[in-house]
């Protein structure tokens, strides 16, 4: 069956180590949630247009939407807040819940005024970055429980210094915490960027109250070299959240962002996309029935710029135009498999 927004808390909240499902939920088969990366720009912050992304969502089997709320977008500058922007986040997320869907909002996309505060003054720096997270809570807090702490915070065009990544979640989700006791923190990182299974301890070391789900952005076949099947970072993911003694033990683990770019004629076109769906998905499948991983992400659900040169303009299972890819039928046959 489909869960419901209550049984996916119960699934989320009741799946750890040291938590035994009742006799209730041991009867009932939950299917695993699949939500759809959307940014603002690829629906034109319309809200007609989000509104027939949430039906496409819908379609494929989709239960939720994974968007940024950019800071840039907000507070372009310092105390000036763009309120044609902020009411169309509002709306955004007022609509998803209405259609159905569990929207995640991912906090992240410091301004340049901000990351020029951050070189100068990065007390100041933090002052804001707090501000800005106490807005989308009073903006969304009502309409979501599920939050994404930064994003790829261990990329290497990250602007924050590595050694200060801890302090993006102890500061937001201490707000998020008092402002919404309920609300589930997710943090990810890029696992096909050397490096990041320390980056992920450092932060669950110094920041892991405020981290409830630790999520993995893979991309086989893109941004990883091997075979589309191989999902080695959700073995290690698996690996550690179920160890007793290692210090991501009794976290939860998630697919936060997984996808394949279109962006090569004869190299990695739509026609690969469609065999990478029908190979990856099968074998990430087979992942998600050995632990407690709640969900995934695909990335994503339209092109950023179906007509722009480069991989990160065609991670779409749609085009800019919306018209579906070839993929479309196979995505959406894998997802009910799941």
């Amino acid at each position: 069956m489909r869960y419901t927004r209550s049984w996916f808390f119960v699934l989320l909240l009741g799946c750890g180590q040291d938590s035994a499902p009742s006799a209730i939920e041991s009867s009932i088969e939950i299917q695993f949630p699949w939500y759809f990366c959307i940014h603002g720009g690829e629906v034109d912050y319309s809200l007609d247009k989000a509104a027939s992304a949430f039906q496409t969502v819908l379609d494929l089997g989709g239960v939720g939407v994974r968007t940024d709320i950019f800071w840039f977008d907000v507070e372009p500058k310092r105390n000036i807040w763009d309120a044609r922007k902020v009411d169309f986040y509002a709306g955004y997320f007022d609509h998803a819940v209405a259609d159905g869907l569990d929207p995640m909002a991912i906090l992240s996309g410091a301004p340049d005024w901000a990351l020029d505060l951050y070189k100068e003054d990065k007390a100041a720096f933090w002052s804001e970055y707090e501000e800005y997270i106490r807005e989308v809570v009073t903006l969304v807090g009502a309409k979501t429980t599920r939050y994404q702490l930064w994003n790829e915070a261990n990329g290497i065009l990250d602007p924050i210094d590595a050694g200060d990544d801890w302090e993006l979640f102890a500061r937001a989700g201490a707000i998020l915490r008092a402002q919404d006791p309920g609300s589930i923190l997710f943090i990810n990182a890029n696992a096909n960027w050397l490096g990041w299974e320390e980056a992920v301890t450092d932060w669950v070391t110094k920041a892991g109250t405020f981290i409830d789900v630790i999520g993995v952005d893979h991309y086989p076949g893109t941004w990883s070299l091997g075979p589309f099947t191989n999902w080695w970072p959700v073995d290690r993911l698996l690996e550690r959240i179920q160890t007793p003694g290692d210090v991501w033990y009794g976290k939860q683990g998630a697919v936060l962002e997984t996808g394949f770019s279109t962006w090569a004629p004869d190299l990695a076109d739509e026609l690969d996309q469609v065999a990478w769906i029908d190979q990856s998905l099968p074998a990430l499948r087979e992942r998600v029935k050995s632990g407690p991983i709640v969900l995934g992400a695909f990335y994503q659900l339209i092109d950023a710029n179906t007509a722009e040169w480069g991989h990160e303009a065609h991670f779409g299972i749609l085009k800019s135009d919306l018209t579906p890819k070839p993929g479309y039928e196979n995505l959406k046959q894998q997802i009910a498999q799941f």
